[in-house]
């Protein structure tokens, strides 16, 4: 059956139903719709294309895709793939939810050459306009395509997936780490960097801290030589576009020794960790920065001021306590992770927190009850962290400070939740 021959006839039939001439019709539909007589009683029957056969659509007053099932012979014109067709085609299958069209498509593309690479286009296409989960099916068929080749589009097309593959699930993103990180240094520079990012930012959310300083350390290298390279480009005057990433470079640069601090933190490697503040507290020697990348240099600032704080606390320094309370006061979106270290600090040192969690009580709404199991939870963890002193003088004073503790027990001791 020539579906090409059975997609016009279907129209013709429409049309001829709202009793409308072809005329009459293009200037309904405007300049989408194009020249319909070319396309419908042409001798050689002009391709349509997606945009033209959607806006006809509309203007008859038909659902979305309702002429999709015949229009895949339009992409295959002249027994070649028209790329620019089937692309569209795809990926408005995708929005509508044709699961069926799709894979009857890449059933026929499989058998012609370079499919893999219009599948990688659609992939991208859909993942950069916000359908990552939906892209993911199409990356593992460029992977399954390529799978004896060693191609640029085979690392990316796993970094994609890893990035749709994220979320709350901790087994999930294990799998998604372990499955990515072998591909991460055949990717290009730009994508390594975000990528080496994202791996110390969920190896650090896994806990596993010899992986975030490897990865992290990863980083700081490649930060500093992109850097040093985009130095050059500028001192030449070479006209070459920078390398392109999701953030400003000094970000990548920064959370290198941020994430490493933290990381050293976390083990209790505190002088290592402070030597580490060092490298990321004070970045306005870095060159290239814009508006946006001096926001970013003030931000880590900000950290080293608070992690060192942190540290400080930890080590036992506890003379600092309202020095830091009054840096939290300025600085409120950093109190919560930091109650927790206070909340350490004062269970190792067996210090009087009663001052502090009133002053924080007093910024903080009322929080309705919480179930009963949940509560139950609450006791048994905080038992393991034996503050049942603390959670005692908590409840003295009213439920309201006992909810501003809890949630603290449950996030890492960082302030820097860049």
């Amino acid at each position: 059956m020539d579906y090409r021959i059975t997609l016009r006839g279907e129209l013709e039939k429409a049309i001829d139903e709202t009793g409308c001439t072809l005329s009459q019709l293009e200037e309904k539909g405007g300049t989408q719709i194009g020249n319909l007589s070319a396309c419908l009683r042409g001798k050689t029957l002009r391709p349509i294309t997606m945009k033209q056969l959607d806006k006809l659509t509309e203007v008859l007053g038909l659902p979305e895709g309702y002429y999709y099932e015949f229009y895949l012979a339009e992409c295959f014109y002249k027994d070649r793939v028209a790329r620019s067709r089937m692309e569209s085609f795809l990926f408005r299958c995708v929005e509508l939810g044709k699961t069926d069209l799709i894979m009857k498509a890449i059933n026929i593309l499989v058998e012609h050459p370079k499919y893999t690479e219009l599948l990688f286009s659609v992939a991208e296409k859909l993942y950069l306009s916000g359908y990552a989960k939906e892209s993911v099916f199409f990356y593992e068929e460029v992977i399954e395509g390529e799978k004896y080749n060693h191609s640029e589009r085979i690392a990316i097309s796993h970094y994609r997936i890893f990035r749709a593959s994220i979320g709350s699930n901790a087994k999930e993103n294990y799998k998604a780490v372990i499955r990515f990180e072998s591909f991460r240094n055949k990717l290009p520079e730009g994508f390594q960097l975000d990528a080496l990012l994202q791996l110390v930012n969920v190896c650090y959310t896994l806990e596993f801290w010899p992986m975030v300083e490897q990865f992290a350390e990863e980083l700081r290298a490649l930060s500093n030589i992109v850097y040093l390279e985009e130095l050059r480009k500028l001192d030449n005057n070479r006209s070459e576009p920078p390398i392109e990433t999701e953030r400003h470079l000094v970000v990548y640069y920064g959370k290198s020794y941020l994430m490493k601090s933290l990381t050293l933190s976390k083990q209790g490697r505190y002088e290592e960790a402070k030597a580490c503040i060092k490298g990321y507290e004070d970045l306005g020697w870095f060159k290239l920065l814009d508006d946006l990348g001096k926001k970013e240099v003030a931000k880590y600032s900000q950290f080293a001021k608070g992690n060192r704080y942190c540290i400080e606390l930890l080590l036992g320094n506890t003379d600092m306590l309202d020095e830091f309370i009054n840096f939290l006061t300025d600085h409120p979106t950093h109190t919560s992770g930091a109650l927790l270290v206070i909340l350490e600090a004062a269970n190792t040192y067996r210090l009087n927190i009663d001052h502090i969690l009133e002053r924080f009580a007093e910024a903080y709404p009322q929080t309705s009850h919480q179930s009963g199991y949940l509560l139950i939870g609450i006791l048994g963890f905080i038992i393991k962290k034996r503050f049942i002193s603390l959670i005692g003088s908590c409840m003295k004073k009213g439920w309201k400070l006992f909810y501003i503790v809890f949630p603290c027990l449950f996030r890492p001791i960082n302030i820097a939740n860049h």
